[in-house]
């Protein structure tokens, strides 16, 4: 999906109400504990691996595919802080146009990109893959694990 700054700002808005009703409806339907934790991201992980046989079937669900990307984004959030940007103007960005987080309290890479981690889980089909970005930043941000 293309975005304007507009779109963005509305697309940041209804975040609550889309996980409202994934982390309710969808995980139930799905068997999946979608509480933030570092854990879900494994049954969420394993979910998208048994579900899309690849990244470009994930991106032909583009509904599916924004869920995800809010989703993980915002257990990153819970566990690392940050903010959703999104730029719409440096096109040698590599994130140009997708939904990012970031936070000057990040260390190395100053933006997570959700989305990639969702499409990148497919090929590799650890089931862990996710969560294990997240495990490597909070170390490097000097943040407790507990799972």
């Amino acid at each position: 999906m293309s975005y304007t700054q507009e779109n963005f700002q509305e697309w940041i808005f209804f975040i609550g109400e889309k996980m409202d009703s994934f982390t309710e409806d969808f995980a139930k339907e799905n068997n999946i504990n979608l509480d933030y934790s570092i854990k879900s991201l494994d049954e969420l992980e394993k979910w998208i691996i048994n579900n899309y046989s690849s990244i470009n079937n994930l991106k032909e669900d583009p509904k599916m595919l924004d869920l995800l990307t809010i989703y993980i984004g915002e257990t990153f959030r819970k566990h690392l802080g940050g903010k959703w940007v999104m730029d719409t103007e440096d096109q040698d960005n590599a994130y140009y146009m997708m939904p990012v987080l970031t936070s000057p309290d990040y260390k190395g890479e100053v933006y997570k990109a959700p989305r990639t981690f969702a499409t990148a889980s497919i090929p590799r089909k650890k089931g862990n893959y996710i969560s294990t970005i997240l495990k490597n930043n909070m170390e490097d941000m000097a943040i407790p694990i507990n799972e």
